[in-house]
């Protein structure tokens, strides 16, 4: 038997999948040994605000936890002591994990290990997204956890009915829920994947094939094994998301995942600040001066509530919760009043949403190259992934307009769950809020490609076959 096992071991190590899959893991490997070399972990404005939580849940426990962030990145940081170096070197770890994660997702869904591979080291070489894994922001764990979500949600899809679906709906349900607790903007990624869970890997098509009739008697069959599922899978998110949404209300009696729902409207209503009635003149007219500084200087006003808010909490006499709580009542109040504004901020914030941002300091990199040289890489990066942002939002209009063309690109339950999610929380996000709106796209930027480049190889394979 065990002379058998390894013949097996070693057939498939010789498989072209596997020769594929070792070349992506040593690619990442030699990249991120050699980036530890020449370049160092980056802080920015957001940095400093998740090392404090990270201290308070060290030194205090949750009971000095101001619920300012949901708690998922302060808990990965005071795991790792809070050490800049630690949390670069794991962030590249998880980087790596996402590599090979998108080489596996895209191999088992289409088939092709040189697919897989195209876009493992689309991650690894667009400056933007392997460069971020440096930077003492959420985003890695976050893109890590939406990744490893959508992979087990792959492995559910591909998965016999049994006790190998419901661990995966377990886990899948887990990692959901961690995510969430790492950008607030995942909370939606168990309520969005809930009727994939359910209907699962025999559930109707989404080509228009099936017919009503057909959908119906798909989600009669094996009801009990489907409702299993969907209890496994919700459990966890229930628990941990649930529990941290009744924390927040219980401590600050606010609803929501974190205390900066005021905060985050205004980021859309201060751009029509000055229409609060004079009765609302104290708070009005503080930060309209900021708002105003800030525009004189940079041309527009993201973030400049937060320049505001120690002056907003000195003037009003309120704490950063009542603070907040008055800016959200106050904020759709002028939403009703003004829904033109309030939309036309919104479809800005969602056009700069696809934007696809660079953070990266190149002046640090330890290298002989020019600044020229390295700003022409971030650019020709960053006009990459623009271009793939443009071909999925054209492919999801020709998908939802023209039935054949999703047979063409191959629309299954899998594109439609990671395209979906990409587009609802383009909307969501930018609903709640109009600040780094580029910066909210990086942990689903590489579900996007994946859309693009399954989408593309898809409509190549099948080529003229599908006609009108």
């Amino acid at each position: 038997m065990p002379a058998d096992t390894g013949a097996g071991a070693a057939a498939w190590l010789v498989r072209p999948v596997a020769r594929w899959g070792f070349g992506v893991a040593a690619f990442g490997l030699l990249e991120r040994w050699g980036l530890w070399r020449i370049y160092q972990p980056i802080s920015y404005g957001d940095t400093a605000p998740y090392m404090r939580l990270a201290d308070d849940l060290l030194t205090r426990g949750l009971g000095g936890y101001d619920g300012t962030r949901v708690p998922g990145y302060p808990v990965f940081l005071a795991l790792l002591g809070m050490d800049p170096d630690r949390i670069w070197l794991v962030q590249m770890a998880l980087g790596w994990g996402i590599s090979l994660l998108l080489f596996w997702i895209a191999w088992r869904t289409s088939g092709s290990a040189p697919l897989g591979a195209i876009l493992a080291l689309t991650y690894d070489l667009i400056p933007g997204l392997f460069f971020f894994e440096a930077n003492l922001l959420s985003e890695t764990l976050a893109a890590f956890t939406v990744v490893l979500s959508l992979a087990l949600f792959v492995a559910l899809m591909q998965a016999p009915e049994g006790w190998r679906g419901l661990l995966l709906s377990f886990c899948l349900g887990l990692a959901g829920a961690v995510a969430g607790l790492v950008r607030p903007m995942f909370y939606l990624l168990p309520v969005w994947l809930l009727p994939f869970v359910a209907l699962g890997s025999r559930g109707p098509a989404v080509d228009g094939g099936s017919g009503l009739r057909g959908a119906l008697a798909g989600l009669r069959r094996g009801w009990r094994a489907r409702l299993a599922r969907v209890a496994v899978f919700a459990l966890p998110a229930a628990i941990l998301l649930g529990g941290w949404v009744g924390w927040v209300y219980r401590n600050y009696g606010m609803l929501s995942p974190d205390t900066k729902g005021g905060f985050y409207l205004v980021q859309h209503t201060g751009n029509f600040f000055e229409y609060l009635p004079d009765e609302d003149a104290l708070i009005r007219d503080t930060y309209l001066r900021y708002r105003d500084a800030q525009v004189a200087e940079r041309g527009d006003q993201t973030n400049a509530i937060y320049a505001a808010i120690p002056e907003l909490i000195r003037v009003t006499g309120m704490s950063i919760f009542d603070l907040s709580r008055e800016l959200q009542r106050l904020s759709l109040r002028l939403i009703r009043q003004h829904p033109d504004l309030y939309l036309r901020s919104v479809v800005e914030g969602w056009v700069d949403f696809w934007r696809a941002p660079v953070y990266w300091r190149p002046e640090l990199l330890a290298v002989p190259l020019s600044p020229g040289f390295l700003a022409s890489i971030a650019y020709l990066g960053r006009l990459v992934a623009v271009a793939v942002n443009a071909a999925f939002l054209g492919l999801a209009a020709l998908a939802l307009l023209w039935p054949r063309a999703r047979r063409r690109l191959g629309v299954d339950r899998i594109a439609l769950a990671c395209g979906g999610l990409v587009l609802l929380s383009s909307a969501v996000q930018t609903l709640v809020e109009h600040g780094d709106n580029p910066r909210f796209l990086v942990p689903l930027q590489m579900v996007v490609f994946y859309v693009v480049l399954r989408s593309l190889w898809v409509w190549r394979k099948t080529g003229p076959e599908v006609r009108a």
